[in-house]
């Protein structure tokens, strides 16, 4: 699902991103990097792409928030189900 929405500052923008159920993933486009990060550490989403959509590490941990997923797969952290109790 992809929702396009008016905004007038970054922080209404994080805000609206937010107030949804879903968390899998967002992306950000700006010219500027610091509005990138300041975002990325807002928004409540399992992953944050910047300037792009659908790129990413197929090592990387890739998970979601609220109703887009618990946990993480791929990485250390997938593996991490697979080896409670194995002590």
């Amino acid at each position: 699902m992809l929702s396009v929405i008016t905004f007038r500052t970054p922080k209404e923008a994080v805000e609206k991103a937010n107030n949804t159920p879903f968390g899998l993933s967002a992306g950000v486009w700006t010219d500027k990097g610091s509005r990138i990060l300041w975002m990325a550490n807002q928004l409540r989403a399992g992953v944050v792409w910047a300037n792009t959509f659908n790129k990413f590490d197929p090592t990387s941990p890739f998970g979601g928030y609220k109703e887009s997923g618990f946990g993480r797969e791929g990485g250390l952290p997938g593996l991490a189900a697979y080896l409670k109790g194995t002590e």
